[in-house]
């Protein structure tokens, strides 16, 4: 677990506390749908399934670890909400 010191207000955060903190906007191109979803979620979604495809910034996620990876740079970075674009794999490619 790494710790982070808030420079102004001198307080002990973790990156684990940052990332449950981050909020997940998950965007459905599919339905067009819009909601916030939890990490927890976001854990059970079926990351096997190559047909559906999680972009964040232009980047695939392939996995619950790879958007662990992906929390952990922002966290770090103090950024608050993350939009993760949710689509079929031929719906990405053809342009939506």
């Amino acid at each position: 677990m790494i710790e982070t010191r808030d420079a102004a207000s001198g307080n002990k955060e973790t990156i684990d506390e940052k990332i449950r903190r981050i909020r997940l906007l998950l965007l459905n191109r599919e339905t067009g749908e819009e909601r916030y979803c939890t990490l927890d979620e976001a854990e059970t979604w079926d990351w096997a399934n190559p047909e559906l495809w999680r972009i964040v910034n232009g980047w695939q996620i392939t996995s619950f670890n790879d958007l662990l990876n992906l929390l952990s740079m922002k966290a770090e970075k103090s950024i608050e909400e993350i939009k993760i674009l949710q689509a079929p794999r031929f719906m990405m490619l053809s342009g939506g």
